[in-house]
């Protein structure tokens, strides 16, 4: 083959006579070559032997075709290549040897052009086909003492048969092929897309059970602490009643949420009472933690999905435990805006502030994970999160959400 000549059937790897790992119809085709093989020879063996003066030569020429044909099918045609055409070479003179002999012999021809015709590279095969053709022709009419038109036509129409039906059986078994490794590679990619879907569920609802339990448990156990602590250090039974009770209260309904985010419903307040009550109730509970927290509303409130007013409402808790926990405020203004694009909800503390660039995304101790869940919840429903802060400044907290994104689900009123 040249450089630039594309494979064709002919130069496709076939499987091999008694191959056990040959497709079944290719197993079919070689039992059926070998019959017809045996057939041929026996019943040129037969004819030959009874019009002969010497049966015995026939025959055992025949039985020395027979066992050259048996190595072949058994042993040298697992290899191919070079040592198959080797020992097809040398039952075409076998071949040759039977047809001096008798005419009977003539008809294995067009075994041999199917043989030709598979283990020959195409160049090679069309000189050899013609040979094969011209042998047996001039055998036929050697042993019948003139010339024919069946002698010359019969053999050379039975060579070009055979080429046609062998290129024909190589060109499907080719297209067979093609097609099931077409298919191989597809279950191939489903099976990798189905492991790669998997995986990105896993992780997405990996993600929303760390932000569910970061904005629920997470910051519920962080305000009891901070209450046990308080009650610790209390100098009055009165205070240190009130701070408690206020702890169990934080324990009792982080129980509660819990069990809802576990089946997957929303805030309880959210859900009852809309996203401005809800944002009001976490004003009240922010003040008896101990931040000082006022709500005011602007706007004219417009229809929102629940998942956005669940973002929305997150984001607020997070700004406002963080401004309990970590910047140490005495008090803060949450806001929720409604505009004709865009709902906003702004958190401002009067605490310590921070450097928003350093303290961003997970730290090693586990904390620093709040932001970026809130960035997370609000992206989902194409909103975003900016934070103005510096030390000794205090912090602002704004996430906004734009209005109709996602108008396809269920929206709920405030």
């Amino acid at each position: 083959m040249g450089v630039n000549e594309a494979p064709g059937p002919k130069d496709l790897p076939g499987p091999a006579p008694g191959d056990d790992a040959a497709p079944e119809a290719d197993r079919h085709v070689l039992l059926a070559g070998h019959v017809l093989f045996a057939v041929l020879l026996s019943l040129g063996a037969v004819r030959a032997a009874l019009a002969s003066s010497t049966p015995v030569v026939p025959i055992l020429a025949a039985l020395a075709a027979a066992g050259w044909y048996c190595v072949g099918a058994v042993w040298v045609s697992r290899r191919r290549g070079r040592v198959a055409r080797l020992w097809l070479a040398g039952l075409i003179l076998i071949w040759l040897g039977l047809i001096v002999l008798s005419g009977e012999f003539v008809w294995l021809a067009f075994l041999l052009a199917l043989l030709v015709w598979h283990l020959f590279p195409v160049r090679a095969a069309i000189p050899v086909e013609i040979l094969v053709a011209l042998a047996a022709a001039i055998a036929f009419a050697a042993h019948q003492g003139r010339w024919v038109a069946g002698a010359i036509f019969g053999p050379v129409i039975g060579v070009a048969c055979a080429a046609v039906m062998t290129e024909i059986y190589q060109r499907l078994r080719a297209q067979s092929e093609e097609r099931q490794r077409l298919v191989d590679e597809l279950v191939s990619a489903r099976r990798e897309l189905a492991i790669r879907e998997r995986e990105a569920g896993r992780l997405g609802e990996r993600e929303r059970l760390a932000r569910e339990i970061h904005d629920t448990v997470g910051q519920s156990l962080a305000s009891v602490i901070m209450l046990l602590r308080a009650a610790l250090g209390s100098s009055t039974p009165t205070d240190r009643s009130a701070q408690l009770h206020t702890a169990l209260d934080t324990a009792s309904d982080a129980l509660a949420e819990t069990r809802r985010f576990v089946l997957g419903l929303n805030p309880a307040t959210l859900e009852r009472d809309g996203l401005a009550t809800a944002l009001r109730s976490l004003a009240d509970e922010s003040s008896a933690l101990g931040l000082r927290t006022v709500f005011e509303q602007h706007g004219s409130p417009c229809p929102l999905p629940t998942g956005s007013q669940v973002a929305l409402l997150r984001a607020a808790q997070e700004a406002l435990s963080n401004a309990r926990r970590h910047a140490r405020a005495d008090a803060a203004t949450m806001t929720l805006t409604y505009q004709d694009d865009e709902v906003s909800i702004d958190v401002v503390d009067d605490g310590t502030g921070f450097d928003p660039t350093a303290v961003d995304g997970l730290r090693a101790n586990g904390t620093g994970y709040g932001l970026t869940a809130m960035r997370s919840r609000l992206s989902e429903w194409g909103g975003e999160v900016t934070v103005e802060s510096e030390a000794g400044a205090g912090t602002a907290v704004r996430a906004t959400i734009p209005v109709g994104t996602r108008t396809g689900e269920e929206a709920d009123g405030t």
